[in-house]
């Protein structure tokens, strides 16, 4: 291969890495970035440009599409609710007075007790949630809980109507959501979901900022002894 034949392969492989790392973070053309970052990758490898170039070249932008897409998944994690819990759980973050934090593996582990508001001194994560949900009982023994959406389900007010939607009468976990708010003058971290069966459930994902306050004292205070 000559020189000039070899230059321009680089060029033309830099070019499309550089295109393909635009289209990746403009996410509607995601698919297209990848298309054109391997496209790139073969010509700057054809290239026989010394090694050290190449590894420039190519490893950068793959580097920081690898990074991103690592950062984009929140760390798994476990929620453990006492056997026959019904009702509105939440879970809030960076408390200093918040349980210590623990782990299965690489999986955060959220023990919820019977009021359903924990307080934990895990930061609050963002990105893709791998989340896990169990009712588990006073011997130890787990049983997974299914996610369902209630938005899925048709009501009066529904503009579009479903033509199928899940059983009204399964046991589950609701719309776990990531929230940031400020209630009674204390900003909040914090995820929240319901559990129960959706014909029976009255209240979703809420809890009255007072309830909540009220327990962080509590708290604080036996911390405090």
């Amino acid at each position: 291969m000559t020189t000039t034949k070899s230059n321009l392969l680089f060029g033309l492989g830099i070019f499309f890495l550089l295109i393909g790392l635009f289209f990746f973070l403009t996410f509607w053309l995601i698919y297209f970035g990848f298309a054109l970052l391997l496209l790139g990758t073969i010509l700057v490898l054809f290239s026989r440009q010394k090694w050290y170039y190449q590894l420039i070249a190519i490893g950068l932008p793959l580097g920081y599409v690898g990074f991103s897409i690592l950062n984009a998944f929140a760390r798994p994690e476990t929620f453990l609710i006492s056997d026959g819990f019904k009702g509105v759980v939440y879970i809030i973050y960076d408390e200093q007075i918040g349980e210590p934090k623990e782990f299965e593996g690489l999986r955060r582990v959220y023990k919820i007790p019977e009021t359903g508001v924990l307080f934990t001194k895990f930061k609050q994560t963002q990105g893709i949630h791998d989340r896990k949900f169990y009712y588990i009982s006073k011997r130890g023994d787990r049983k997974e809980l299914g996610v369902l959406d209630y938005r899925e389900y048709n009501e009066k007010y529904t503009i579009n109507p479903r033509q199928v939607e899940p059983p009204r009468d399964s046991l589950a976990v609701f719309t776990p959501e990531v929230n940031v708010d400020i209630m009674l003058k204390t900003k909040y971290y914090y995820t929240t979901f319901t559990i129960g069966k959706y014909q029976d459930i009255k209240a979703w994902n809420y809890l009255y900022p007072d309830f909540i306050d009220s327990l962080r004292r509590v708290k604080a205070n036996k911390n405090a002894l």
